[in-house]
């Protein structure tokens, strides 16, 4: 990965220094959303390719765990935006899912969701200290294979949650100026339970928190550093909760965009998942994404 990425860092460099860059949109939700529509922007599509190695488990207490499930994971991301107003849009994002490990390999469409946003908040010229606000609503289906059902006994064929889950938040962007600093809260909650040979299982509520900041080059580009705090509570099994189960991730990641085109977009973002302080019941990995984005 560490050749990849230098190469295309070096490539988007130089896309940077040399093509115009219009670097404004709501940048808080770090990668949740891959697809933001500009307020000028009436359709837009994303395809994003990510790869994800290094995984280590991390265990409830916070160490270490026996190596177990992917080693390697691939996922193509497509995402169709459209908008409703210059304050409002929905997209629609699908991810194809590739695990593997050693010479096995299994691959799925991972769960399909569908976002809204709102800008409640308009940034505007008159008064630049004013940030944009946005509302988030997102829905995700729970179709795909998930720990619930699962076959392959390394759990390669895990995709999704295996349930239902609706997603609620805001988020806050200030772009006016060269520096540029956003901030997100989203909660997530299971919108079902799923039976199993134990009872009842449901999931807990999901808190995630995001902060953002970084600089732009007037028209040419933008780089952002930011950092997210992602912690759910415990799971239940018929309506007892389930001690230990709680999880906890503290992520960082860099992303910068450079326009190919009037409106064609690139963007490379490196992550770090349990990057740093407590983490528990979850795991650590890299990753990068390159994406194209364009409007239409």
């Amino acid at each position: 990965m560490r050749f990849f990425l230098v190469s295309v860092t070096w490539a988007l460099t130089t896309i940077l220094s040399s093509v115009p860059v219009y670097a404004c949109a709501s940048c808080g939700s770090g990668g949740d959303d891959p697809l933001i529509l500009y307020p000028w922007e009436k359709w837009k599509a994303y395809t994003g390719f990510s790869h994800t190695d290094e995984f280590v488990p991390i265990t409830v207490n916070g160490q270490a765990g026996n190596e177990f499930g992917p080693q390697v994971r691939d996922t193509t991301t497509v995402s169709l935006g459209h908008s409703f107003s210059n304050r409002g849009f929905a997209t629609v994002t699908a991810p194809f899912i590739v695990n593997k490990r050693g010479q096995n390999e299994r691959s799925s469409w991972g769960d399909p969701m569908v976002t809204a946003r709102y800008t409640l908040v308009q940034q505007d010229m008159a008064d630049e200290r004013v940030p944009q606000v946005q509302l988030i609503a997102a829905l995700k289906s729970g179709n795909v294979t998930s720990v619930y059902d699962y076959n392959d006994p390394a759990q390669l064929d895990v995709f999704g949650s295996g349930v239902p889950e609706g997603r609620a938040g805001v988020d806050i962007w200030h772009g006016m100026f060269d520096w540029k600093a956003g901030f997100a809260q989203t909660m997530t909650s299971p919108l079902a339970s799923r039976k199993t040979e134990f009872g009842v299982s449901k999931n807990g509520t999901t808190f995630r928190s995001t902060v953002t900041i970084g600089y732009g080059w007037g028209d040419r580009g933008k780089v952002l550093v930011g950092v997210n705090r992602e912690q759910s509570g415990q799971k239940s099994l018929d309506g007892i909760p389930q001690a230990d189960s709680q999880k906890l991730n503290h992520s960082a990641f860099v992303t910068a965009d450079a326009k190919i085109e009037r409106q064609s977009m690139i963007r490379l973002t490196v992550s770090r998942s349990a990057a740093f302080a407590a983490n528990k019941n979850t795991s650590q990995n890299e990753s990068v994404t390159v994406a194209f984005m364009r409007a239409f």
